[in-house]
Formats: C-alpha cells, structure tokens, sequence
C-alpha cells in the first residue's frame, strides 16, 4: 500500500484553488509516482472534488456586512502557509475548515442561528488553528474541529438525512473503547449541521454518531454511521 498523506492534504486544497505552481507540481510528481491506475488516487480526486462543489451550492446567498468573509479566512488560516509538503497538514484543514465556515457565513445561516447562543465561542474565531477531522461514513458530509488539549468542539456538516420522527443524532466520545455522550443535534431543513460540543475531550481516540431517541440515550443504542479517529494529545 502507498502513502497517500501528502496526495489528499494537496488534493484538498487544489479543490479549493489553493495550490501555487509550486504545490502543482509536486502533486503531479507524487501522483505520478504512483501511476494513472491508483484507484485511491482517483478516488480522493473524486471525493473532494464532490465536497467543493456541495459547499458552492449548499446555502442559497443571502447579504451580509462587508468584510466578514475577510475576516473568516483570515481568522482560519492564520499562520498557516502552505510552504512544503511537510507543512501543509495544517494549511489543508485549516483551508477546508474555512470553506465550510464561509459557505455558512454566506448563506446567512451561520449569522441567523449560531451567533446569539450565549457562552459558546464564536466559529469562525474556534477555527482559527483548530484541527479538522472529516467523519467517514454514511449519509451526508461532517467533520469535528477541536482544539488538542481543551474541552469543547465544534460540528459542521452539510447534506445530513433527517432522522426518523421522534430520533436525532447523538455525538460520543470514545476513550478506550468506552463511549461518553457528547450532544445531541438534528440537522436543518437543508441537511445543515453547526453545533458546538460542549464536553470534556480528555482521553478522546474517536467520536461516533449514531441515531438515539429524541430523549439522548447515555449509551449507544445503535450501530454507528459516522466515525472519526482524533488525537487530542
């Protein structure tokens, strides 16, 4: 099996239009390497490229103040350049963070919903320098952004099914194998997710979803449909 790390952290950000001649080139050569039939480089190209295009189309617009996007991005990639291979990890989550983060801040349904929930930090400044983990799974895209070392996490996702009448989604943290309830969210009419989990991460190797009476469940009661390996050290 071939390393694909350094291939989907520049097919990432080429999704985005975020690579220079420079990274251009080293991701031709990397993919090159491993041959026009590496079925997991195709795929990573497909994947990606779905992801942008769901975060052009997922809000319909709506104004907003003059300057926020600016200081969405800049929040977002702070100190984040893509300058090498070996430090684009960074740039990458950050520069998918914040599409997602601006695809939200355009469609105004970040502003709307999100912006009055007293004692949460704001999620564009929680971006900035966060790690962003994409769950893998089934029904619609999510990914976790966290700070290593503190408490607390924010959801967000597009195209999430709603769940069965008298369900929602249910967040775990998993510490050795034993599942801690994080929070409970139903998504918005679009499939929307943003939600902040405000929750101890201490001894965290992964989170789950899975689907829980509307009443939040204190332990699993079904099969998870999203997982997503993190590393809060």
């Amino acid at each position: 099996m071939r390393d694909h790390d350094v291939i989907e952290e520049l097919i990432s950000v080429r999704a985005l239009g975020g690579l220079d001649a420079g990274d251009e080139a080293l991701l031709a050569g990397e993919m090159a390497a491993h041959g026009r039939d590496c079925e997991e480089c195709r795929r990573l190209e497909d994947d990606f490229a779905e992801v942008a295009g769901r975060l052009a189309f997922a809000l319909e617009p709506a104004a907003v103040r003059e300057g926020l996007e600016d200081e969405v991005v800049s929040l977002a990639v702070a100190g984040a350049k893509p300058s090498s291979a070996r430090g684009l990890s960074t740039f990458a989550r950050n520069l998918v963070a914040v599409a997602a983060a601006v695809a939200l801040v355009a469609g105004g349904w970040l502003l709307r919903d999100f912006t009055a929930e007293a004692g949460r930090p704001s999620p564009a400044e929680f971006l900035a320098g966060a790690e962003v983990v994409r769950f893998q799974g089934t029904g619609g895209e999510l990914a976790v952004a966290y700070h290593p070392g503190e408490d607390g996490a924010y959801l967000f996702g597009l195209g999430l099914q709603t769940p069965p009448q008298g369900r929602v989604y249910e967040v775990w943290m998993i510490r050795d194998g034993t599942p801690a309830p994080g929070v409970c969210f139903t998504p918005a009419e679009a499939g929307q997710v943003l939600t902040f989990v405000d929750a101890s991460l201490a001894g965290t190797d992964s989170m789950a979803v899975t689907v829980e009476p509307s009443t939040c469940s204190t332990s699993p009661t079904t099969t998870p449909i999203l997982t997503a390996e993190i590393d809060i050290a």
